[in-house]
């Protein structure tokens, strides 16, 4: 695998993000694979921010720590990004915003000043559209031809007007040609030999384009990040499916609407992080009680409190696992890339209702706010499964809402469908719903509860694999690890090593089959971005193991191959 890493760095407000977009767009016009990461602070203007694309001829899910183009808006840029250049990597800064002694660092060969701001203004063009500038300078590293980029801005800003695009157009091939001119010929980034037709998305348009496509009927949420773009998303586009989309006055309000819906027979959703989702936990447990489907995207950032909002941690998994108070089934499910996020929404809808129960699917910040060129969706492989149901005319004045059966699982009948009445209390019931007090009702209700869990746990997700069959070593993980993790186990297996990477999409309960895993030789590691270690402790519940080291961590950044063996330190084969 060959890759080309740039990284944009400036001050928010400044236009990086626009100078990343544009870059993503022709980049993944042009053929590349693509991983792109966000770093940004929570603040309207100003602080440190940096925009990182790893493009590649081969399908890339992670970044690397060491850029070939370093591309500088502000002067924290030039001095933080000097050490992460690899040998004969450029920088690109604006020197109107450096002050003497960056000035020194950029005294050098492959250091390239352009005035972007000027350079636009002097073509007559206005100072917002610097970001084309830099973009159109970054393209002469990559390609000897600009056609593609001044699609991609025509595409982009057409629809401003054809002035607007051509300005555009004209400030990036100003760029194109100071960098060519100050860059002379260089070797370009290689490109897949049969590119295909791949989409470019984040995490946040996968898990609603999955939602979408599982028979999502209403939403309801209250904007909280990482998980907004959920909402956003959902918002534009779900008019389309004749989805409705309530944005709520609290987290509160947003589930309880969702499961108002489900309880009407909608397939509904709600989307929040960790403080959003302490609020939910007790409708979560009323959905339990009253065994309503309900399916809650947590998109996991950097706790406790408000903690570190913008950035990203899998901190949650315990909270998330526990879900609320009381004993009642339940499914955590955590898709660990873009394509997997789109699948297993359908899952998620799935298991709700066929078990009717909450269901949580954990995402994090990395997931949900990186880009990646994955395939196109094949639809065919989304089934909707609504589980035990009962029509209109099969349901007489007789209905029993929560009838005692083999299973646990009661017929469900959506409210004004037949003669039968549909009754659900938060209080314990009987078979019709009514509010009891007896004990052997009470545990003959919580008995038929409960042996639902034992059918979701019996069909959880497997384990998805990758590396060596025959492992000396193991690397565990969940969500968003897992690129980094057979990123990592490639690397160790080309190194010689006998390594085998394990994704668990479903976390909570786990499958039996990781316990069969678990038990071959070889030592075992658990990689996770949380302090305390929450992956190894639902291991060590559910299968009394201990494995033999921990990768962690938790400073609001991603973890990535570099860094999974870094941490190894030769604990898996000697010297790698």
């Amino acid at each position: 695998m060959q890759t080309f890493n740039i990284k944009i760095g400036g001050e928010a407000g400044q236009g990086l993000v626009s100078v990343g977009n544009i870059l993503l767009q022709a980049i993944t016009q042009e053929g590349w694979h693509l991983f792109a990461h966000q770093d940004y602070e929570s603040r309207i203007r100003g602080g440190h921010n940096f925009f990182q694309i790893r493009l590649a001829d081969e399908p890339v899910a992670t970044w690397e720590h060491e850029i070939d183009v370093l591309v500088a808006l502000d002067e924290a840029t030039v001095t933080l990004g000097q050490g992460e250049l690899r040998p004969g990597g450029i920088v690109i800064y604006d020197p109107d915003v450096l002050g003497d002694e960056a000035k020194k660092l950029v005294d050098q060969p492959n250091c390239f000043g352009l005035p972007f701001a000027k350079i636009a203004q002097d073509l007559g063009q206005p100072k917002i559209v610097a970001n084309a500038v830099a973009a159109g300078a970054v393209w002469a590293l990559l390609s000897e031809d600009i056609t593609v980029l001044h699609q991609t801005l025509e595409a982009m800003f057409g629809s401003k007007g054809e002035k607007v695009a051509a300005g555009n157009q004209k400030v990036a091939s100003a760029g194109f040609d100071r960098v060519r001119e100050l860059a002379g010929s260089r070797p370009k980034p290689a490109k897949p030999e049969n590119p295909g037709a791949r989409l470019l998305l984040q995490g946040n348009q996968a898990l609603p384009l999955g939602a979408l496509a599982a028979g999502l009927k209403f939403m309801s949420a209250y904007p909280m990040t990482p998980a907004t773009g959920v909402t956003e998303y959902i918002s534009e586009h779900g008019q389309e499916a004749s989805v409705v989309m309530e944005q709520a006055e609290d987290e509160i309000s947003a589930i309880n609407m969702a499961i108002g819906a489900s309880f009407a027979g909608a397939r509904s959703m709600t989307a929040t992080s960790g403080g959003g989702f302490a609020l939910m936990t007790e409708a979560l447990s009323l959905a339990g009680s009253a065994e309503i489907p309900i399916v809650v995207i947590n998109a996991m950032r950097p706790g406790p409190s408000t903690g570190l909002p913008t950035r990203t941690e899998q901190g949650d998994l315990r909270y998330a696992a526990a879900m609320s108070f009381g004993d009642f089934p339940r499914a955590v499910l955590s898709p660990g890339d873009v394509e997997e996020a789109f699948y297993l929404m359908g899952q998620a809808f799935n298991l709700a209702e066929e078990y009717q129960m909450p269901v949580v699917v954990l995402s994090d910040q990395h997931l949900a706010d990186s880009h990646v060129t994955v395939p196109p969706f094949d639809l065919s492989k989304v089934e909707i499964r609504r589980g035990k149901t009962v029509s209109g005319t099969e349901a007489g004045p007789d209905y029993l809402r929560y009838k005692y059966t083999e299973d646990g699982i009661s017929p469900r009948l959506y409210p004004g469908w037949g003669e039968g009445v549909v009754i659900s209390a938060g209080d314990e019931h009987d078979e019709e719903g009514h509010l009891i007090e007896d004990a052997e009702t009470r545990q003959k209700m919580m008995e038929k509860r409960m042996a639902k869990q034992k059918l979701v746990e019996a069909r959880a997700l497997e384990p998805v694999l990758c590396g060596a069959d025959e492992p000396d070593a193991m690397l565990i993980g969940f969500g968003s690890t897992k690129g980094a993790i057979r990123e990592a186990v490639r690397i160790l297996n080309e190194g010689g090593c006998k390594v085998q990477g394990v994704h668990l999409p479903q976390v909570f309960p786990l499958p039996e089959s990781l316990g069969e895993l678990l038990q071959r030789p070889g030592r075992k590691f658990i990689v996770e971005s949380n302090y305390t270690g929450q992956l190894e402790e639902l291991i060590a519940a559910r299968f009394a193991l201990k494995p033999t080291g921990s990768i962690r961590r938790y400073d609001g950044r991603p973890i990535n191959a570099q860094y999974i063996l870094d941490k190894l330190r030769g604990g898996v084969c000697g010297g790698q």
